[in-house]
């Protein structure tokens, strides 16, 4: 039987002051999985000398990549939960928005700061400073398994153990760490869909019947990167700073359970610029997905046989708000970029960068 119980697995994270330091972490994230993976480069000698088996490798480079998934919360260890996540794939820090106790997230040019997780894996500890999102998808489907999920890829700097030289963190500052209540977990049923054209703001008579939906949001960050140690980047067996190495890309994919109208595909046909938006409300809690300038890219009505027609689209949000303004944060903040979300959470404040 092994002696690692999944279960015991505590997810311990905070940004950092400089990328690539660790910090002790002192805040809890729910996560259901994590699938990041430390990889050693064995460097082996191509050397003919009349034998058949190698000869010793040699330890090269370190990559460490991978994804941590979960189901979106809205409060937990008063840390916001997911606000982690949106933070560390924005790229910035939040604003608040006082009066309508809301935290608010905006894209950035750069995605400058950086993150340290922390498992406790009941064997030993597993640190990961230098952490950046990637990619981030947030999914749901209506039915039986309704939550709301979020898979975030993770480019880090290095994975230590405990033992490893240099590791901040340990099982005690885990463990110490003190939850103030379970996860608010947001569901499918909990949200309104809703897209028009941008002619007037979005209302009731924008709502749309959906199935299931899935937000891909790519930071395009430069793989893991080597040099020669100079005054800032002292390990050349580590990688370089990612940085953002192209466009930055989001895509929104849409199922209706039945295909009854044709306004998807005018859309489509007509280049009609549209404004979409995914509001989630749990309790007092709020999860809203803003997507103020966007055109439909694909749309299809498969048959798959005797069943009822599904339809399915996709949208690609662009950065052109300027054209319009009745999409805005609930401040009548002005969204400036492709995509923006809106959090009232257990946190009072937006995470601090």
């Amino acid at each position: 039987m092994s002696l690692g119980q999944g279960y015991k697995t505590r997810c311990g994270v905070l940004d950092e002051s400089t990328y690539g330091t660790a910090v002790a972490v002192s805040e809890l994230m729910p996560y259901t999985s994590e699938a990041i993976e430390k990889m050693v480069n064995k460097i082996e000698s191509a050397y003919l000398n009349g034998k058949a088996g190698r000869e010793a490798l040699k330890s090269g480079v370190i990559q460490s990549l991978g994804d941590l998934s979960g189901n979106i919360s809205l409060n937990y260890q008063n840390a916001g939960g997911f606000e982690y996540i949106v933070w560390a794939f924005a790229g910035g820090a939040g604003s608040r928005d006082a009066g309508n106790s809301l935290n608010q997230y905006k894209v950035a040019e750069a995605v400058d700061n950086s993150f340290t997780l922390a498992f406790n894996k009941d064997v030993s500890v597993w640190e990961l400073p230098g952490c950046k999102v990637n990619t981030l998808e947030i999914s749901g489907e209506a039915g039986e398994e309704s939550k709301i999920n979020w898979t975030a890829g993770i480019i880090a700097q290095n994975l230590l153990r405990t033992g490893d030289a240099g590791i901040t963190n340990d099982s005690a500052q885990l463990t110490g760490i003190s939850t103030t209540g379970a996860p608010s977990m947001v569901t499918f049923e909990d949200m309104v869909f809703r897209i028009g054209d941008t002619s007037n703001a979005l209302a009731g008579g924008d709502q749309l019947k959906i199935k299931a939906f899935t937000l891909n949001c790519n930071n395009n960050l430069s793989d893991p990167t080597f040099s020669t140690v100079d005054s800032n980047h002292t390990n050349n067996l580590l990688t370089l700073e990612p940085k953002r190495n192209g466009f930055r890309e989001i895509a929104l994919q849409v199922t209706i359970p039945r295909y009854d109208s044709d306004s998807v595909f005018t859309w489509m046909n007509n280049h009609t610029a549209l404004q979409c938006d995914l509001k989630f409300s749990v309790g007092s809690y709020e999860f809203n997905i803003l997507l103020p300038y966007c055109y439909v890219n694909a749309a299809a009505a498969p048959i798959p046989g005797p069943e009822l027609v599904e339809h399915t689209f996709e949208i690609i949000p662009v950065r052109l708000n300027a054209i319009h303004a009745y999409m805005t944060y609930q401040d009548s903040d002005v969204i400036s970029d492709e995509i923006g979300f809106e959090l009232k959470t257990g946190r009072s404040n937006p995470v601090d960068v």
